[in-house]
């Protein structure tokens, strides 16, 4: 069990007891989530499943590519595989979906992969993906996504691989005939 807390100067960590490829940095004691960038961004507990294979993390790379456990063979039933994305405050995050194959359910209730537009599952619910057709790319409106695979006790397929990557945001372009505009207009220059 993790319960994450405050530390020194407005930084936030929570134990560890167990390192994986994905959480502790292989190390053991406390994680450090880093500084809060700003004051509406929230943190919450990671905490994984010792039983899992290479099933969720942290991470703040500029770009990652994510598999279901045991990709590309097939993934185990029991399977809840949490997945949480933070770049640069101002930056965004593009997913693309490289391959994707999870049990055919018309009411995605049995496999799926949720994604949210926030650094928890409960809010900026963007959608819930199964079967096997190719989902569109999905870009975030900040810096912190979640993704949550979930597989139940019985039919398995494929898996998925999808990748992330962080973009800047557009830049506004500003010309010279903008400029000659603005300063126009600001003093009655015709």
């Amino acid at each position: 069990m993790c319960a994450a807390g405050w530390l020194a100067k407005g930084r936030v960590g929570y134990p560890i007891v167990k390192p994986g490829s994905n959480c502790g940095f292989g190390k053991t004691g406390i994680v450090d989530y880093g500084f809060r960038l700003n004051r509406s961004e929230k943190w919450d507990a990671y905490c994984y499943n010792p039983n899992g294979k290479d099933c969720g993390g942290i991470f703040t790379d500029s770009t990652h590519v994510f598999k279901t456990p045991g990709y590309p063979n097939e993934y185990e039933d029991d399977q809840i595989c949490y997945w949480h994305i933070r770049v640069k405050y101002g930056q965004r995050i593009q997913i693309d979906f490289l391959d994707f194959d999870l049990e055919d359910d018309m009411a995605c209730m049995a496999d799926y992969l949720e994604i949210y537009d926030s650094y928890d599952d409960v809010n900026g619910f963007v959608g819930r993906y199964c079967g096997d057709e190719l989902p569109d790319s999905i870009i975030s409106t900040g810096n912190v996504m979640t993704l949550k695979f979930l597989s139940d006790a019985s039919v398995t397929a494929g898996g998925f691989q999808l990748k992330y990557t962080a973009i800047d945001p557009p830049k506004k372009n500003t010309t010279i005939q903008d400029n000659t505009n603005y300063f126009a207009g600001r003093f009655g220059i015709a």
